[in-house]
């Protein structure tokens, strides 16, 4: 997966993430669980374009780091159920 940094300043982010539109739509949900200024994803067109992650907080390195931590952990903890479910 490439990642390509658009914008990077003190307050916001914005990445290009070629190859996974659905990842970028779970980790945009967990950026709003976070509580940040705004998080957004933009897709131009589903085949043609890439998706681009908007993160704007006081730290939206920090935010997009523990959001993505946050996805590893429910995809555990899903993981975790659906093993102990379907014995």
């Amino acid at each position: 997966m490439k990642i390509e940094v658009l914008e990077n300043e003190k307050d916001k982010l914005k990445i290009e993430i070629h190859d996974n539109t659905t990842l970028v739509g779970v980790v945009n949900e967990n950026l709003w669980q976070q509580k940040v200024d705004a998080a957004a994803f933009k897709l131009d067109h589903p085949y043609l374009s890439k998706p681009v992650l908007l993160v704007r907080s006081k730290n939206p390195k920090k935010s997009l780091i523990d959001a993505t931590e946050q996805v590893i952990e429910d995809v555990k903890d899903l993981r975790k159920k659906l093993q102990a479910e379907l014995k």
